[in-house]
């Protein structure tokens, strides 16, 4: 390993070659307390030529919280011969240590795998599931247009996201099934447990009601809730 201190600015968050969906805020933070309290983390690892982070992007960013944009870090320089091999890499390393990837981010890493024409054999080990496994995350969870879908949205894998689908999946939809979240309010209703009080709560209650009747309706005549 040639370990070297370098400022934490020099490197580069290619998302291209980031395993997640996102960085974790809330990781970060808890990096950053660590960090206060003394504690060394492991370095990061970057390609030597062109500083590309290929593991240790909370990391970075929690140095940069706790000590300035330019803080100090410690930087595992490597070689790689191409950037199908620092993806190959990025994926083993995630997979292997701190935050388990969800289905998501194995789905996404899948795509973006085979944008760079890595074997579905040599991704699938590196993601630490079976080919098999590879192969069904394909089927039900990703859209037509080859968008991953969130969990609330596995439904429609295969389909044809209208445009207010597509924002959905990528800006508000949650992780959870669809059914966990109805539950919530039903439970919230079930047990007088609404924050009656909150303008915003009864207006959105509202909102809920008048929706779930015309869907319903809907779906009573045997149409597609969104008239197709």
């Amino acid at each position: 390993m040639a370990i070297r201190q370098l400022a934490a600015s020099s490197l580069i968050q290619d998302f291209k070659l980031y395993p997640r969906a996102q960085v974790d805020s809330y990781h970060v933070g808890e990096m950053v307390e660590s960090l206060r309290a003394g504690t060394m983390l492991p370095p990061i690892i970057a390609d030597r030529e062109s500083k590309r982070i290929i593991d240790g992007f909370h990391r970075v960013r929690a140095h940069q919280r706790a000590f300035g944009i330019n803080a100090k870090v410690r930087v595992d320089l490597r070689d790689y011969p191409d950037e199908a091999t620092m993806f190959k890499e990025a994926m083993t390393l995630n997979s292997s240590h701190g935050r388990n990837l969800t289905m998501y981010d194995k789905t996404r890493c899948l795509l973006l795998a085979k944008e760079m024409g890595i074997e579905r054999t040599v991704v699938s080990t590196a993601l630490n599931i079976t080919v098999e496994r590879a192969d069904q995350l394909l089927l039900d969870r990703v859209a037509a247009s080859g968008e991953v879908l969130k969990r609330t949205m596995h439904h429609l894998a295969g389909k044809t996201l209208t445009e207010e689908q597509a924002e959905h999946n990528r800006a508000r939809a949650g992780g959870l099934d669809q059914l966990f979240y109805i539950n919530q309010v039903v439970a919230l209703l079930e047990t007088d447990s609404i924050d009656w009080t909150r303008a915003n709560v009864k207006d959105k209650l509202h909102l809920l009601s008048a929706l779930l009747a015309e869907k319903l309706a809907q779906v009573s005549e045997h149409k597609e809730p969104n008239g197709k």
